[in-house]
């Protein structure tokens, strides 16, 4: 999912989730950064992105039956395999990792990474490519990614093409 908060908010909301119930910090956002989210939007945003519970948080609301696991953990969801990589319940694209690792990089909520031959177990290096969020919108819509690698770079270049031509009229 990508995060269309700003690191300011994210900040605020890290410095804040504890010192205040949910419904104060609902208001506080409100007023600091004039976005108008309900309780559940900003429930789901610090459960996603925070270490901590707000101030009101209800423990007893928890499911008993959730096992915990620890940090390195990888499991397999729908978008791919996942790694924990913070606690109490922060997950991340294990190729999003492999590639920041590679490249000593951080990405930002636009950046994809995709797999060069469509082969979603294949972490090495050279079959993984950061492109943008509209490249890989592209690609997808026009079917473009391939097996072969060399014909995904193709696609890519295409993709990249038609962005840059439809910038220009």
């Amino acid at each position: 999912m990508k995060n269309k908060y700003d690191k300011q908010f994210e900040d605020f909301v890290r410095e804040n989730v504890s010192k205040y119930k949910l419904e104060d910090l609902r208001t506080l956002v409100q007023d600091k950064f004039n976005l108008t989210l309900s309780k559940e939007a900003l429930r789901r945003y610090i459960s996603g992105h925070c270490n901590e519970k707000y101030a009101d948080y209800n423990k007893q609301k928890a499911p008993k039956n959730v096992i915990k696991c620890d940090i390195g953990t990888e499991r397999m969801s729908d978008n791919g395999i996942v790694v924990k990589i913070a606690q109490p319940n922060c997950w991340k694209l294990k190729h999003r990792l492999m590639y920041e690792k590679y490249h000593n990089c951080e990405l930002n909520s636009n950046d994809c990474v995709i797999f060069l031959n469509q082969n979603r177990n294949d972490f090495s290096k050279e079959n993984l490519k950061k492109i943008s969020f509209q490249e890989f919108m592209y690609l997808h819509n026009c079917g473009t990614f391939s097996n072969n690698p060399d014909l995904t770079k193709l696609g890519l270049l295409s993709a990249q093409l038609q962005i840059k031509a439809k910038e220009k009229i």
